[in-house]
């Protein structure tokens, strides 16, 4: 089969979703198909037409278009129709509902008669993390461009919150939503930690973003630390802009002390420091997914999660996770019910542990080729 994925990115590029479409190319490639990825020639914060327009990269031949407009993340290319029609793909995998390019698929699809996929990959996010502009953009789309679904043979959810949106909200019958959860692997190392070394210490790891939540964990580290005085928070992750109100924070309420930042990690070294600490703390309000809350989990750390969203479906309350109320103080408790309950914690470390090697990829990834098949 000759598969064509489009995406709004695509490595070097770095982030969740481009990391799971470079799995599925990659899969796919090796398994005999003629495999192609579309994307926009730009990088996440300009960077516009700078990348090489055709390469191969793993066995699959990349194609970058030329953006005609982009607003935050969001491109439209009018290159992009002629580039599909030019490759006459059997299977059309377009990823991230609400982008331009699902619009022109759907036209595509019409025309040249392939089989059209969309990975939705979730985005329905709450007013605070989009604020009105974006919120108010994804509010029109739902409501008046969602008969272009009808177009596509199948809708990809990520966890059953995301089917109930597609069906509820986007009107989507439910035999054409499928789930198939995103993936990790295993890491390469075996990091054995002592308990005593990791006691105490809380993580976060991800965009250090206002979208994302953390001005929550770090009001609640105030409480933390006035109860179990030598605990620690570390943020690993890029910082969009955040760092500043977090170290002016931090020193307005005595936390420097309890607060470590140390940049972006990539790699297998991340899993080393997921295993150094007690607890995973994901204060995002709605996740599509949840991966590090799994790539926690697979190295036998528990999260402490809220809000609502795909998080509640990756990481189980009570299996693999505890849920808290959004709000400073209820979170902050969650934290130290982990850190003060060590056989609660070892629970907890066990069921996250076994839950996360289900989303192993060499398990998720033949989903897709069956899907093809269909």
């Amino acid at each position: 089969m000759r598969i064509v994925y489009v995406a709004p990115f695509y490595t070097p590029v770095i982030g969740g979703v481009e990391e799971v479409v470079k799995k599925i190319a990659e899969y796919a490639a090796s398994r005999g198909h003629e495999t192609y990825v579309v994307t926009y020639n730009r990088l996440r914060s300009g960077g516009f037409n700078t990348l090489p327009k055709e390469e191969d990269i793993n066995g699959i031949h990349v194609i970058r278009v030329k953006p005609s407009f982009t607003r935050s993340h969001g491109t439209y290319s009018a290159e992009l129709p002629q580039v599909v029609k030019s490759l006459r793909p059997d299977i059309v995998h377009a990823h991230v509902w609400r982008h331009p390019h699902v619009f022109q698929i759907a036209k595509l699809k019409s025309i040249l008669g392939f089989k059209a996929i969309l990975h939705g990959h979730a985005p329905f996010h709450t007013f605070s993390q989009l604020g009105f502009i974006t919120w108010s953009y994804h509010k029109l789309v739902d409501t008046t461009a969602k008969s272009f679904l009808n177009s596509y043979d199948a809708y990809i959810a990520l966890t059953l919150y995301e089917k109930d949106v597609a069906t509820h909200r986007l009107g989507l019958p439910k035999e054409k939503v499928v789930i198939i959860p995103n993936g990790i692997d295993s890491p390469k190392s075996q990091y054995n930690v002592d308990e005593n070394d990791r006691y105490n210490k809380v993580l976060y790891l991800g965009r250090i973003s206002r979208e994302k939540n953390i001005p929550l964990l770090i009001k609640s580290m105030k409480y933390v630390i006035e109860v179990i005085r030598d605990a620690k928070l570390t943020l690993v992750g890029p910082d969009e802009g955040l760092m500043k109100w977090i170290y002016n924070h931090a020193r307005t309420k005595n936390l420097m002390r309890a607060i470590k930042y140390l940049g972006p990690v990539y790699g297998d070294e991340k899993y080393k420091i997921y295993a150094s600490s007690a607890v995973f703390a994901s204060p995002s309000l709605c996740e599509a997914f949840g991966i590090t809350v799994l790539e926690a989990g697979i190295v036998g750390t528990p999260s402490v999660i809220t809000g609502q969203g795909g998080q509640i479906y990756t990481v189980p309350p009570g299996i693999a996770s505890i849920l808290a109320k959004p709000n400073p103080k209820d979170y902050a408790e969650a934290i130290m019910t982990i850190l003060s309950d060590k056989k609660l914690w070892r629970r907890l470390g066990e069921g996250a542990k076994k839950n996360a090697e289900k989303y192993m990829w060499n398990r998720i990834l033949p989903t897709y080729e069956k899907l093809y098949e269909v």
